[in-house]
């Protein structure tokens, strides 16, 4: 089965191989990522402050270890998803046995539909974190002390938020849901044109930040994003070819079947015997 929608024609064991390959490597990134940052980092860090400070970091610091926890396990998981995406690819190539005996564009669907379930996750998080801020924000500025431009950034969050829970993830969700490639691929072409922002807006962000961590940043943003973004391309060819496939049969049935207005009657328990079923001609 070839992917050529969105893709190079590239098979569909070759793609899986290669988002398979991707997963791994950035989830044993993200895991080394969430450690470092998350654990070994405040260890270090109370190593050089003094002992009056370091109640008051721990405290702070038990935030970040659950914050880490739950990186590690989402990182993990992810792990777990693309080793047996990676698994089941190669053996459709070699014809070896699988580890987990599941089908390729089953794994292909199931991560698409966590990747529309996350990012409504994240825009309903998003929604109440800007709600509960526009809030905090209104009763500051009755007292006087918050600027006005902060609430309306605020309300400007609202409405991204809003945006990126209503048409990116609930479009990808509902048109996994029903079978519809319209929605999967308005989502796809909305993906393209938000990474392209995303790339404009970090290359001018550079001149702002160290040239170094902001280039790393941009590789790995962009290697997600290809990654999420590839995952739903596959499903979608996958789903494109599976509409073709049926029509292309039901196209073969008329033809070997012309005869499509009759009644169906059934046989008569009763009556003597006759054929299981006739068809009368109208």
């Amino acid at each position: 089965m070839k992917i050529s929608r969105f893709c190079w024609n590239m098979e569909l064991s070759s793609a899986a191989l290669g988002l398979g390959i991707c997963g791994v490597v950035m989830s044993i990134i993200s895991i080394g990522i969430f450690t470092y940052f998350f654990f070994i980092w405040p260890q270090i860090l109370l190593l050089f402050i003094p002992g009056n400070f370091a109640p008051t970091l721990q405290y702070m610091f038990a935030k970040f270890y659950v914050i880490g926890t739950i990186g590690l396990l989402l990182s993990l998981g992810w792990l777990l998803f693309s080793f047996i995406l990676l698994n089941n690819a190669k053996e459709d190539e070699t014809g070896g046995k699988r580890i987990i005996k599941i089908s390729v564009k089953r794994i292909i669907k199931i991560g698409s539909f966590i990747i529309g379930t996350i990012q409504t996750i994240l825009g309903c998080v998003s929604t109440l974190a800007s709600i509960g801020c526009i809030i905090l924000f209104s009763l500051g500025v009755k007292i006087g002390g918050v600027s006005a431009i902060i609430l309306v950034l605020c309300f400007l969050w609202l409405i991204i938020s809003i945006f990126f829970l209503i048409f990116p993830a609930s479009l990808l969700i509902h048109g996994i849901r029903t079978k519809s490639s319209g929605k999967i691929r308005a989502w796809i072409i909305l993906q393209f044109i938000l990474w392209g922002l995303y790339i404009v807006c970090s290359l001018v962000s550079l001149g702002f930040t160290d040239l170094i961590t902001g280039l790393a940043s941009l590789a790995l943003n962009c290697l997600f994003y290809m990654y999420i973004t590839g995952m739903v391309i596959v499903h979608y060819n996958i789903l494109l070819k599976d509409d073709t496939a049926m029509k292309m049969e039901m196209n073969r049935m008329n033809r070997n079947f012309p005869v499509t207005n009759y009644i169906v009657e059934k046989q008569n328990p009763t009556a003597p015997y006759l054929p299981n079923s006739f068809m009368v001609y109208r």
